[in-house]
């Protein structure tokens, strides 16, 4: 099964994802309360948070807002517990049972957090330098979400979505 092409736009005309005007990151823990996830996104109109630990700030996974957003019910009727690890997108299930077996005390969320690279095997470095034909090409690829971070991957500027390049589309004149 092959992922729909969402752009069909090739020439950006040198526009960046910096060109996208996101709004800088805020991340959360897996140990935060879901429902103050959820506020802390719909108040920043987000549609994904980047997870972070706790305690080495290696990049976890993400929680999808639109998700949770449009399934209201899921948390209602759940019997897992209200924080966010429960219900987020882990990048690597082993890093999800090392984070399990230790004892993490919550921590309040905040903007702009140094972080370290996920272990996942695959990560592709998206910068505000990258253009935006190659996050065109990344969404194309299945994925619905880029968290931008600097050239090292250790610091999280913010996180894109087809949206946002969409917007950036629609308010360009046509070539």
């Amino acid at each position: 099964m092959t992922n729909p092409v969402l752009f069909h736009v090739r020439d950006y005309r040198g526009a960046t994802i910096e060109d996208l005007d996101i709004k800088p990151a805020l991340s959360i823990n897996p140990t935060t309360n879901i429902n103050i996830a959820l506020e802390i996104a719909f108040e920043n109109e987000f549609t994904y948070l980047p997870v972070i630990h706790e305690e080495n700030k290696r990049l976890l996974g993400v929680l999808n807002v639109g998700l949770l957003r449009d399934n209201p019910n899921k948390l209602n009727t759940s019997f897992l517990k209200p924080i966010v690890k429960n219900y987020m997108i882990w990048f690597n299930q082993k890093s999800r049972e090392f984070y399990e077996k230790q004892d993490i005390k919550p921590v309040e969320p905040v903007r702009n957090r140094t972080i370290m690279k996920p272990r996942a095997k695959k990560y592709k470095v998206l910068t505000p330098w990258t253009p935006l034909e190659q996050l065109a090409d990344f969404f194309n690829n299945g994925i619905y979400f880029a968290i931008i971070t600097n050239d090292e991957g250790n610091f999280v500027y913010g996180v894109a979505t087809p949206e946002d390049l969409t917007k950036y589309e629609n308010s360009r004149p046509r070539l």
